[in-house]
């Protein structure tokens, strides 16, 4: 069973297209077995879609920064345009 703690804020979770709240997730997750739970963790932490007993749950990670490899907030990447390349 998932924690409290295990859904963060920063998540979104929709069953077959529609948003769940926190509390109707900690309810559905006392029905995963252990490989599951694994996978749904899994997916909790990288985002996507996955599909358990039959039910679509696709997982939206909002307002994530990336960390460069010391645990740093990585700036966002600014690409150029070739033809500004001088």
């Amino acid at each position: 069973m998932l924690s409290k703690q295990s859904i963060r804020k920063e998540h979104s979770i929709y069953l077959n297209g529609k948003l769940l709240e926190k509390a109707e997730m900690l309810e559905i997750s006392e029905e995963f077995n252990e490989n599951e739970e694994l996978r749904f963790r899994k997916m909790l932490q990288q985002g996507g879609k996955i599909t358990i007993k039959g039910n679509v749950y696709k997982i939206d990670k909002s307002g994530t920064q990336i960390r460069n490899s010391r645990g740093d907030f990585e700036s966002p990447t600014i690409l150029k345009k070739p033809e500004d390349w001088e």
